[in-house]
């Protein structure tokens, strides 16, 4: 008896796909990241990360839906909450996995696809500047 937890917003349409899929009884809530970054690049930094967790996670399995795992930051960090409030275990589940942009350990359990960026994602609820989310495809967003 999963309770599934989707990052919003960006995989709210993978949610939606992947619980229709699934036969067994589950659970599905929300949690909204909010976090800031400070630097550019690939100096960025990131801090003041927020996960206002309104569900009771313990003694549950949870599963973490997430739209693009790249850095694992908000993963790791995502993890170690979800735990130490009693999940009984957390696993990762990305619709798109980028393992070469880690900047701290993350297993990412299941992947819709695996692969290197080599342009701004957009599609599949995916959003670039609150558009291109309702594309039925992911695709990359071509400069200017």
């Amino acid at each position: 008896d999963p309770l599934v937890v989707s990052l919003l917003g960006g995989s709210v349409i993978f949610l939606a796909d992947l619980i229709r899929s699934i036969s067994t009884s589950l659970r599905y809530e929300f949690i909204q990241v909010e976090y800031s970054a400070h630097g550019e690049g690939d100096g960025e930094e990131i801090s003041d990360i927020h996960y206002p967790i309104p569900i009771e996670v313990a003694g549950q399995s949870v599963l973490v839906l997430k739209d693009v795992v790249s850095s694992a930051i908000i993963e790791t960090y995502l993890a170690n909450q979800l735990l130490q409030k009693g999940a009984r275990k957390v696993r990762f589940v990305a619709l798109v996995d980028l393992p070469k942009e880690r900047k701290t350990h993350c297993q990412v359990d299941y992947s819709v696809f695996t692969t290197e960026r080599s342009a701004r994602l957009v599609g599949y609820g995916m959003k670039h500047h609150g558009r291109h989310g309702n594309l039925p495809y992911i695709g990359y967003l071509a400069e200017g």
